[in-house]
């Protein structure tokens, strides 16, 4: 099978988390799968900001970008988060390589500028894949490598774009028609309004589910994208808790599921 697997949250910055993801990542590609990995890194790039004196705003989730807390995002994320969980990895016995999308032509971006009521946020050096070859990954799966991508990508001009990792890992998806995306996050699945777990949920759904209250806040958009990409060639998407023991290995070789199945329908 084709995977990607984000890696956001506490996943992304505890290192006994890491370690146990690493296993479970590396179990999986002894299996015969094809991963990627794609991560962010926000909790630490936050602080670094902070160290340094760069303020961080935050405008409908995204952060702000300026040119000075690009850098410092490019240092980071493709330095620091990415050779972290390189070093996990093969330290589980399986290689790995670290990149992120301006390397080998993976991800060409573009700049996205934020609207709403009619009127336009400059988000700065914010940007969405307008553009995947997934040659590179192709060519490290070929070596028995796991490609490592960090959340950053270059546009046309060659100026680097901070890149939401949901958004990243989605279009990366998408041009490998992938089997599944699974996105491990601090919420484990889709709750409805009373706090209870919803282990299946159909696209088919998804509308009836947000007219009616059921799903709420966050969790809106990120249904709404788990439908566009469904609908362009990716087969399921698993959202997983890191925090539970074994949860990724059980999703595919059990079938035990932990957390949330999104599934055309």
């Amino acid at each position: 099978m084709k995977l990607v697997i984000k890696i956001g949250g506490q996943a992304a910055e505890d290192a006994a988390g890491r370690s146990e993801l690493a296993r479970q990542i590396a179990a999986l590609c002894r299996a015969g799968h094809h991963l990627v990995v794609a991560h962010g890194g926000g909790k630490l790039l936050t602080e670094t900001l902070h160290r340094l004196g760069i303020a961080t705003e935050f405008h409908n989730g995204l952060r702000v970008t300026d040119a000075a807390a690009r850098d410092v995002a490019l240092m980071v994320l493709a330095g620091i988060v990415n050779k972290q969980w390189v070093a996990e990895l093969e330290a589980q016995g399986q290689r790995a390589l670290g990149i992120c999308g301006g390397d080998g032509g993976l991800v060409v971006a573009r700049k996205l500028v934020a609207g709403s009521n009619g009127s336009r946020k400059d988000l700065g050096f914010v940007g969405r894949p307008r553009k995947v070859n997934p040659h590179i990954l192709e060519v490290a799966w070929e070596k028995g490598i796991v490609p490592v991508v960090a959340s950053l990508a270059p546009g046309p001009g060659g100026h680097y774009f901070n890149i939401n990792a949901d958004d990243f890992a989605a279009a990366l998806a998408q041009a490998m028609k992938a089997d599944r995306l699974v996105y491990l996050t601090e919420s484990g699945g889709v709750w409805d309004a009373e706090r209870r777990l919803l282990p299946l949920v159909k696209v088919k759904d998804i509308g009836r589910l947000i007219r009616q209250g059921v799903v709420r806040d966050g969790m809106i958009p990120k249904l709404r994208s788990c439908a566009r990409t469904l609908a362009r060639g990716v087969r399921e998407i698993d959202i997983l808790p890191p925090s539970v023991p074994g949860a990724l290995l059980e999703a595919f070789q059990t079938g035990r599921h932990a957390g949330t199945r999104i599934v055309n329908g």
